[in-house]
C-alpha cells in the first residue's frame, strides 16, 4: 500500500488551516486555493499529521501461542545474525516543494487578477489622484502665464481678479488706443488769449470694455511734414478735472474734451492728433 502522508497547511492570506495529502499537492505542483478567501498560494507543510501507511510494516494478525515451544523460538531468535548498527547521520531530504518558475501559468488568470486586485486596493484610487493633481498644477501654471490675455476678455476677467488675488500677482490694466476714437476735431484762434490757440474734440471707446483715459498727443507740422511744434496732454489737462476723480472711459460713450495751445505760426500747416 503506497505512503499517503497529510500535512497542515495555513493561508497565508486569512490563516485558515487544511489538511492535504501528498496526492492533493502533486495535481498541481504544490499550489493550493484557499476555499475561505480564493487566495491561490504554495503549500508549505506546518507540521505532520499521521503516516496512515507504510510498506516497510507488516499487519501481525493474533496468533495463539500455546502450542509453541518457547525454547525453540528463543534458539532461533539467538541464531538471527546482529544487524549493523543504525547511523546517526540522516540522509538529506529533498525539499517537499520546490519552486517552480512556470508556477504562475497553472494560476488561472481570472484568479491572478483577483488577487493582484485584493492586495492593491488603492492602486487606481492613487495613480488617479496623481493624474489630477498634475493636471490642475499644469493648467494653472498655464493661466498664470497668460493671465493677461485671459484678463482682456470681459467676462473672464472678474475671475482672473480673484485668481490673482490668491496667487499674488497683477494684471494689466485692459487698453487699446485703436479702439479710441477722435471726432468733431476743431481748431481756432483763442478768443481771450492772443497767441493761443483753442482745440475741442469728442472721445469716444469703441472697445467692448472700459479702459483708462489715454495721454493725448497734438502735433503740427509744415508742408514738408516736418514737427513744427508738438505737445502732449494728460487726462486731467483736457478734461479740466482732477485725475484722482476720473473714472474709467465707458464703452460707446462721448467725451468732450478741450485744449489750449500756443499758436505755432504761419508754418504750421496740419495737426494731427495721437493716444499715447
Amino acid at each position: 500500500m503506497p505512503k499517503k502522508n497529510k500535512m497542515q497547511t495555513r493561508c497565508p492570506e486569512c490563516n485558515t488551516l487544511f489538511k492535504l495529502t501528498d496526492h492533493d499537492l502533486k495535481q498541481a505542483d504544490g499550489q493550493v486555493q484557499c476555499g475561505h478567501c480564493f487566495h491561490v498560494f504554495t503549500a508549505e507543510p506546518e507540521t505532520d499529521v499521521e503516516t496512515l501507511a507504510d510498506d516497510n510494516f507488516k499487519l501481525v494478525e493474533e496468533v495463539d501461542t500455546s502450542d509453541i515451544d518457547l525454547n525453540t523460538f528463543t534458539d532461533a531468535i539467538d541464531d538471527i545474525p546482529d544487524e549493523e548498527p543504525l547511523s546517526d547521520d540522516k540522509p538529506e531530504q529533498a525539499p517537499l516543494f520546490e519552486q517552480n518558475p512556470m508556477i504562475d501559468d497553472l494560476v488561472p488568470p481570472e484568479i491572478r487578477h483577483q488577487q493582484e486586485k485584493a492586495s492593491k486596493p488603492y492602486q487606481a484610487v492613487f495613480w488617479s489622484f496623481l493624474i489630477i493633481l498634475l493636471s490642475l498644477s499644469v493648467l494653472t501654471q498655464l493661466v498664470y502665464f497668460n493671465r493677461d490675455q485671459i484678463a482682456s476678455k470681459p467676462g473672464l476677467r472678474p475671475y482672473m481678479l480673484s485668481f490673482c488675488q490668491l496667487a499674488q500677482c497683477g494684471i494689466s490694466e485692459l487698453r487699446d488706443l485703436k479702439r479710441l476714437e477722435l471726432s468733431s476735431k476743431n481748431v481756432y484762434s483763442h478768443p481771450n488769449v492772443d497767441n493761443a490757440l483753442m482745440i475741442t474734440a469728442v472721445i469716444v471707446n469703441q472697445a467692448a470694455f472700459a479702459q483708462q483715459f489715454p495721454v493725448l498727443q497734438i502735433s503740427f507740422t509744415n508742408l514738408v511734414g516736418d514737427i513744427v511744434m508738438a505737445r502732449q496732454f494728460n487726462p486731467g489737462e483736457y478734461l479740466n478735472t482732477e485725475e484722482e476723480n476720473l473714472n474709467e472711459m465707458q464703452p460707446g460713450l462721448p467725451i468732450q474734451i478741450t485744449l489750449e495751445v500756443l499758436d505755432p505760426g504761419s508754418s504750421a500747416t496740419a495737426y494731427e492728433f495721437n493716444f499715447i
